[in-house]
Order: structure tokens, then C-alpha cells, then sequence
């Protein structure tokens, strides 16, 4: 008898939990909803991030926002351009949501920590310690690895090479020379124990279950824990071993001959006694976000753009004369010829509209009510700010759909319709470095080959895009045949 009555109890306890926590707060009520069935059924089937912009399009294209319930709350996606220029200007009224807090217990936030991508961090002290590394990027690695890159292709001639995974390993051996002096030799090594390791651990990581399912992060995941300990140990070594050179007077010899990689800078504008900085252990959670943001996005911007030029010849040749006009001789660009290469930069820019390597930026809160047309948000509301929706909103661009370079000649598009590196004053730090990759790697590949795609390739119609459970997105592995050019 006495466990009925607990039952009794128990169940409408449980069921006001629930619905505390489902109910839709009173300034959300009015703003369109975004099926939650639709996002679930799009994580399982595995959708692009194509297909999910078409299923929420037109509530967003008409108010700019909608409300979505996911992992326990409700949370409002973004794509005005008024609110969205806010969120990311006014970083002291919308801060950043951070990893614990978004999904406690997580892998995700035990992997990643705290760090300087993903913090609300005193500004002073990323001025000190990381914008001095991203100023100072080794370009000899960058040229070294990228004529690595070409003795690997050298074998193959008219012949399909598959792109994503090349870019892959190409884009992590750059990213471990010049962020923390370490050569996954990825290129000639594919099976590299650490990389193989890190490929794993990333599919364990965007597991959807664990986002959608959160309780689950109570139990343990032994595997999982076990290939991020690997890494930990890698990342550890790693920096105790550049603090040890620090010591002996080794990395202010090579910052001052230029040599130096951006885990050294930090590791020397963390030394002062007088104003610590950054622990060891937040240096290796620096080091695992740089090897994520550092290599995923490039590769995916890399892969989609030599897709984009494989399929708009006319692009591709006008691209590759423009190369040979400025660069003459050179095979590698200078910071002049960089500037120089303008119908270039607009192909990579309107490759980053088109496909963001970074379909969302990351996730914010109000830290107080926001007045938004004839809504009040509630202070503490997540808020997502949808890079990808405000790529292609027509309400943005002219025939979004469309790759048309020109469309960035003298910046004729609202500054904040275009946010493949966020914006505001905390925009992505990496960006010159992923700009830098990009120019050299076009520049030299473009004038050895002529770049085409297989008649019988899944993307001939359309780009097939992969699921973005790990935050970035990009295309399913594609193949493109580079005949090398006779001129």
C-alpha cells in the first residue's frame, strides 16, 4: 500500500517537472516554432545542413527568428541581421554559452575545457597571449606543406583523387607545425596512430544521441574517455616540452628569427611571473580546439571550393589566369600578391557563403530581456545564431543558391549577411591563418592542374552534404580529377 501512495506522489511531481521544464516561457509564446520531430528525424537520416535549412526556411525567412526545443530548453534561432549584429557587437549583453554549461558531464566540454575560442575570456589577455600567435604565422611551414602536398598528387595525373580526406591530412600536418611544432605527417602517413585516434574520438564526440539525450552523459563512456587521454597525453608533452625551451632561453631565440609556432607565442606571453596567463592545462585546451577549428573548417573550405571551381570551368580559368598574371614566376604568394589576387578572394568568400564551414556560431544568452519587434526575449534565453540560414536567406542575397563570385566586388552586401569567421570584435582568430592556407593552396594547385569532376560523381547534380554533428560542416567524400596543365 505504502508504494502506491509514493507512486501516487511521485507521478504528479514528474509530471510538473515536465512540464516546467517544456513550458514555453510567456516572452517565446508568439515566436514560431521549428518542429523539434523535423530535427530528430533530419539528425537520424542523416541530413545536410541543406536539407534542415529547407524544412525551417520559411518561418525564417519571414520573422528572422523561430524557437526550437532541444537538450531540456528552449532556444531561439537566429537569422535577422539586426539581432545578429548585436549578438555578436554587444559581447557584454549576449556572452557566450559556455561547454559545461551547455551540455554538462559532456565529453565535449571535458575535451575542450575552457579555452580562447570558446570563452568569455578578460579581452586584455587574449590581446596578450593569443593575437600575437595569429600575428606571426610561420609562412615557411605553410609553403613547405603545401609542396609537400604536391609531391603526394605528383603520382597521379588525369586520374579522380579523393579530395576531403587529402585535405584532411593536409590541412592537419600544416596545423600541427605551425600551432605547436608537431608533424603528424598525416600526407605520407595516413594511418597515423594520433590522427587515427583524433578521428575517432571526433565521432564520439558528435554522437547525436548524447545531444538529444542528455541523461546519457551520466554514464560512462570508457572508449571514448580512453582515446581522449591518448591525446591529452600527446597535448601535455607537447606543451611541457616547449615550457622546458622556454627555460633554456630556446623559444625567444626563435620567436625573434621568426621560426616560432603560435603554441610557443602563447607559451612566451604566458611566462611573466608577475602576470600569469594561461595554465598548462589550458594550453592543452587550446592546443585540442586548434587542431578542430584549425584543420576541419580549412579542409571542408578547401574541398568545396575546388568542387566549385571543378564545376564552373569558366570561374576556374578565369582564377588561374588571374594567378599567373600576379604571381608571374612566384610560386607562392606574397602579403602583396595576397591583396593583389582579388576575383580569388571573392571565390573564397563566396565559397564561405555558400558553404560555412561553421554553419552556427557558438551559442550565446541574453544576460537580460531583449526587445525584438513585438517580442520580449527573456534574459537567459540560448540563443543560435545561424550562420547558414543567413547565408542563404534571399532576403540577404540575390539568388542565394547560386555561386556568384562577383557578388563580393567592393563589399556590395550588408557586412554582417556575411559571418563565416563571426564578427564583432571577437571575430574568429583563426582567420588569417585558414585565409593564408587557402590563397597558397589554390595558387599553387591551380597553376599545375586543371581541375574537373567525373561524370558519374554523387555531386554532379548538387553537393551532398554531410550531417554536422561535430559543428562543422562539409560535403560527403568527393573525387576530382587533376590533369595537369600543359602550359
Amino acid at each position: 500500500m505504502n508504494f502506491f501512495i509514493i507512486i501516487l506522489i511521485l507521478i504528479p511531481l514528474i509530471t510538473f517537472k515536465i512540464y516546467q521544464k517544456i513550458r514555453v516561457p510567456e516572452g517565446l509564446k508568439n515566436i514560431p516554432t521549428l518542429s523539434f520531430l523535423n530535427l530528430v528525424i533530419a539528425i537520424f537520416a542523416k541530413h545536410g545542413m541543406d536539407k534542415r535549412w529547407e524544412d525551417i526556411r520559411e518561418v525564417l525567412e519571414k520573422d528572422g527568428i523561430g524557437k526550437i526545443w532541444f537538450d531540456g530548453e528552449w532556444s531561439i534561432v537566429i537569422t535577422d541581421l539586426g539581432l545578429a549584429k548585436d549578438i555578436v557587437t554587444k559581447t557584454d549583453l549576449y556572452p557566450k554559452s559556455l561547454l559545461e554549461e551547455l551540455f554538462p558531464r559532456s565529453l565535449v566540454a571535458k575535451y575542450y575545457g575552457t579555452n580562447v575560442v570558446i570563452s568569455n575570456g578578460d579581452v586584455s589577455l587574449e590581446a596578450r597571449v593569443t593575437y600575437p600567435a595569429f600575428r606571426n604565422l610561420p609562412v615557411h611551414v605553410f609553403v613547405e606543406s603545401a609542396m609537400k602536398l604536391l609531391e603526394v598528387m605528383e603520382e597521379v595525373d588525369n586520374e579522380p583523387i579523393e579530395v576531403k580526406s587529402l585535405m584532411q591530412r593536409y590541412t592537419l600536418d600544416v596545423l600541427g607545425r605551425a600551432a605547436f611544432g608537431f608533424d603528424f605527417n598525416n600526407l605520407e602517413n595516413p594511418k597515423n596512430v594520433f590522427v587515427t585516434t583524433y578521428n575517432e574520438l571526433m565521432k564520439d564526440l558528435g554522437n547525436p544521441l548524447y545531444f538529444l539525450l542528455s541523461f546519457l552523459n551520466y554514464f560512462p563512456r570508457t572508449k571514448a574517455l580512453n582515446k581522449m587521454a591518448k591525446l591529452n597525453g600527446l597535448f601535455d608533452e607537447i606543451v611541457e616540452k616547449k615550457c622546458e625551451s622556454m627555460k633554456s632561453g630556446e623559444i625567444d631565440k626563435k620567436i625573434n628569427n621568426g621560426t616560432a609556432d603560435l603554441l610557443e607565442y602563447m607559451i612566451q606571453a604566458s611566462s611573466d611571473p608577475e602576470n600569469p596567463t594561461l595554465t598548462s592545462e589550458e594550453l592543452r585546451y587550446n592546443l585540442a580546439v586548434f587542431m578542430f577549428a584549425g584543420h576541419d573548417t580549412t579542409a571542408n573550405a578547401l574541398t568545396t571550393v575546388l568542387y566549385l571551381l571543378a564545376i564552373h570551368k569558366e570561374i576556374q580559368k578565369k582564377v588561374r589566369d588571374e594567378i599567373l598574371r600576379v604571381l608571374g614566376d612566384d610560386l607562392t604568394p606574397s602579403i602583396e600578391q595576397q591583396k593583389e589576387l582579388k576575383y580569388m578572394n571573392m571565390v573564397i568568400n563566396e565559397n564561405l557563403r555558400l558553404y560555412p564551414p561553421a554553419p552556427e556560431l557558438q551559442r550565446r544568452y541574453n544576460t537580460q530581456d531583449v526587445k525584438f519587434h513585438n517580442h520580449v526575449i527573456p534574459a537567459k534565453t540560448n540563443l543560435i545564431l545561424f550562420v547558414y540560414g543567413i547565408h542563404h536567406s534571399s532576403k540577404n542575397w540575390e539568388n542565394p543558391e547560386k555561386f556568384i563570385p562577383e557578388r563580393f566586388e567592393n563589399e556590395k552586401h550588408d557586412h554582417y549577411a556575411w559571418l563565416s569567421f563571426g564578427g564583432g570584435n571577437r571575430s574568429c582568430l583563426g582567420m588569417n591563418f585558414s585565409l593564408l592556407e587557402q590563397r597558397l593552396t589554390l595558387c599553387l594547385l591551380l597553376r599545375k592542374y586543371e581541375i574537373s569532376l567525373p561524370e558519374d560523381s554523387i555531386h554532379k547534380d548538387k553537393l551532398q552534404l554531410e550531417p554536422d554533428n561535430t559543428g562543422t560542416m562539409g560535403p560527403y567524400p568527393i573525387s576530382l580529377i587533376f590533369k595537369r596543365n600543359t602550359h
